[in-house]
């Protein structure tokens, strides 16, 4: 944490606002959908989700002037990291296919261009695609204007990301979202994973996993790697390391035994 804050330049604003981060009086990251916990710890954030708030408030910013040493075939070449260390925009710009560089123009510019486009198309066409890590203010403005517009087509990457997942969970469960809450985890029995890399895509679920295990809860997962975390507690805890069942592996072990 210290390294992204110190290379972002927000040492001292960083700390204080990763501290509210995915608090009750706080706000919510940006870098999962994991929910805010009422009795949070000190620090309700992990790694990705430090990264992503100080992405967010950095004091670096891409002028003009950095778009006109470079052309678009030229930043094709960087990687994501070395674009994103550029930092924020501070002016919005439009293509320039002769120069093949990105041209600043004022805001009434920007939004006329816009607006012309928009009034050439039936709203119903349009698609208002946005960012997953867009915030909760911003994706509600962002409807707020495409409902007065004319359309309710509002995919974001988070929305196509889950498609699969929405259309395929009615057939199984009989709903295409979730039906539990966090308070569950508390009171659960077993809990079953499917094709989740808990600590990678969302670290701040291990925080109710730890407790859950340390309640003696069954964890199955159908995975073939151990959720090594989860193992670590089970240990810490004294609750048998195979409460953690990595399912593939116990099917092909069974199936050697049989065989």
């Amino acid at each position: 944490m210290t390294g992204i804050l110190t290379q972002e330049d927000i040492f001292l604003l960083g700390s204080e606002i990763l501290l509210k981060q995915n608090k009750p009086d706080g706000y919510m990251c940006v870098s999962c959908s994991w929910a805010k916990p009422c009795t949070p710890h000190n620090f309700e954030f992990c790694e990705n989700g430090a990264k992503a708030t100080a992405w967010e408030i950095t004091s670096k910013t891409t002028t003009p002037e950095f778009f006109a040493d470079h052309t678009l075939a030229e930043l094709r070449q960087w990687s994501d990291h070395s674009l994103e260390e550029q930092g924020r925009l501070t002016h919005p710009m439009w293509y320039d296919a002769a120069s093949d560089k990105y041209m600043p123009v004022s805001w009434d510019e920007a939004f006329a261009a816009i607006g012309a486009e928009l009034r050439q198309l039936d709203p119903k066409s349009v698609v208002l695609y946005s960012s997953g890590r867009a915030s909760l203010e911003t994706s509600y403005m962002f409807q707020l204007f495409g409902r007065m517009y004319g359309t309710n087509n509002f995919p974001d990457n988070s929305n196509m990301c889950h498609e699969s997942t929405s259309v395929a969970l009615p057939a199984v469960l009989g709903v295409p979202v979730g039906t539990i809450m966090l308070e569950d985890f508390e009171t659960t029995d077993c809990i079953f994973f499917f094709g989740h890399n808990t600590p990678t895509k969302a670290p701040r679920m291990l925080h109710s996993l730890q407790a859950a295990v340390k309640r003696g809860v069954s964890i199955v997962t159908s995975e073939c790697n151990v959720l090594i975390p989860l193992g670590h507690y089970a240990k810490e805890s004294k609750v048998p390391a195979s409460k953690s069942i990595p399912v593939r592996i116990a099917l092909q072990k069974r199936s050697a035994e049989s065989g």
